[in-house]
């Protein structure tokens, strides 16, 4: 409980956001799966922005945190060097070892946004933009 309240006193909603790529993904996609709120929350954002991008077979990639090892994490490298890819992680915040994991990956030199929701973590890979990292809410 105290990981959600600590969560959304961080994380902000489309206002504010100056990211033209992750404002669209928020208002387009993100917000209003948030609002129909299905019952597999996880699976309706990865099927809802796999979708939206546009994006060809094999080049989402969903990586589950808690399944993760930690001698893993060097063969994500080779997912990271692929800038066409998106990776989405699951289970941020379900212990200090899953959370200690996602900060490595969204710290990679190679990820350029990394999106954080409470429910899963988004990285782009793509350089359109500096390097962010955003927590966002249900609006």
């Amino acid at each position: 409980m105290f990981k959600r309240i600590r969560f959304n006193w961080k994380a902000q909603t489309a206002h504010g956001l100056h990211s033209p790529f992750v404002y669209r993904l928020y208002t387009e996609v993100i917000d209003p799966i948030y609002q129909q709120a299905p019952a597999d929350l996880q699976e309706a954002l990865i099927h809802g922005i796999g979708t939206y991008l546009k994006l060809e077979a094999g080049h989402l990639h969903v990586i589950d945190l808690v399944k993760l090892q930690d001698y893993e994490l060097d063969g994500i490298e080779s997912l990271m060097q692929q800038k066409e890819f998106l990776i989405i992680c699951l289970h941020l915040h379900e212990n200090e070892e899953t959370a200690a994991r996602w900060k490595k990956i969204y710290q990679n030199k190679s990820v350029i946004h990394s999106i954080e929701l409470y429910e899963l973590g988004i990285i782009s890979l793509n350089p359109i933009a500096p390097k962010q990292h955003f927590w966002l809410k249900k609006s």
